[in-house]
Parts: C-alpha cells; sequence; structure tokens
C-alpha cells in the first residue's frame, strides 16, 4: 500500500506541473481565424512535446522507484543491491532519454524535410 501511494505521488507531482507550464486548456473548440498554418502546426507540435516529456518523466520516475525504495532499507542487503543497481539505472536512464530524444528528432526532420 506505501508504494502504490508513493509511485502515485510521484505520478502527481511530475504530471500537474505541466499544467502551470503550458496553462489550462481553454474550452475553444475551434482556433482563432487570425492564426495561420504555420502557427497551428507548432501548437500541435509543442503540445506533442510536451505530452512526450510528461509520459517520459512519468516513465523514469516509476523505473528509479524500487532503487530509491532500497536505499531506505534498514536492510543492508537491500541496501547494497541498491547501489549495484543504482549505475545500471543511470546508463539505462540515459540510453532511453538518448533514444526518446534522437526518435523525435527523426520524425520532425523527417516531416519538415521530407
Amino acid at each position: 500500500m506505501k508504494l502504490f501511494v508513493f509511485v502515485m505521488a510521484i505520478a502527481i507531482v511530475s504530471v500537474i506541473p505541466m499544467v502551470f507550464v503550458h496553462g489550462a486548456p481553454t474550452n475553444q473548440i475551434l482556433p482563432p481565424q487570425t492564426t495561420s498554418n504555420a502557427t497551428q502546426i507548432n501548437e500541435i507540435v509543442q503540445r506533442a512535446f510536451g505530452i512526450i516529456a510528461g509520459v517520459t518523466g512519468l516513465i523514469i520516475a516509476i523505473l528509479w522507484v524500487p532503487i530509491a525504495i532500497g536505499y531506505f532499507s534498514k536492510d543492508m542487503d537491500r541496501k547494497a543491491d541498491a547501489k549495484e543497481r543504482t549505475k545500471d539505472a543511470l546508463i539505462g536512464t540515459v540510453i532511453f532519454v538518448m533514444a526518446v530524444s534522437g526518435v523525435l528528432y527523426a520524425v520532425i526532420h523527417y516531416i519538415v524535410a521530407g
């Protein structure tokens, strides 16, 4: 039960700031007529980046939870195991971020450059 509450707290803390950064969604059905297609596409891409960044942060936070719990354990074996897994988790996080950012770059480059 404590683990579930901890994971939900991390999820809430990692997703809620997105509303404050990007603003609350409006109830506007159609965009104003004064915007061009390029502006609308730019807004769509920015929203997609925001969603992907939020989901990626949530995934990484969830993957680090077991290691963090291991550090706060009173069992010395679990602490030692957490220290060993920290290096692997750090390398995995870097690879994950590089893969996500590389894929995003490739997709956007393909859309823009053709």
